[in-house]
């Protein structure tokens, strides 16, 4: 009954538009902010256990820096 008093069904205005784009922009960003997180994550889990392979003495210093920058070209 409330929406009717506008004349016609929608309700007042374009607020029948306004609240489901604004719903659709926050589940959007909240998407985009996971899946940005998770590469940046991976990549960093990446350089962590190749930072410990190099303080174990596993790989060289040549080795850490060529693997390192392979996985920071990836990352981009």
């Amino acid at each position: 009954m409330l929406a009717m008093w506008s004349g016609h069904p929608w309700g007042a205005g374009p607020w029948f538009l306004v609240f489901p784009l604004l719903w659709l922009t926050l589940v959007a960003g909240v998407v985009f902010l996971v899946v940005s997180r998770r590469e940046r994550w991976h990549r960093r889990s990446g350089e962590v256990t190749l930072g410990e392979l190099y303080a174990r003495g596993e790989i060289t210093e040549e080795e850490y820096r060529k693997r390192r920058s392979v996985l920071r070209e990836r990352s981009r």
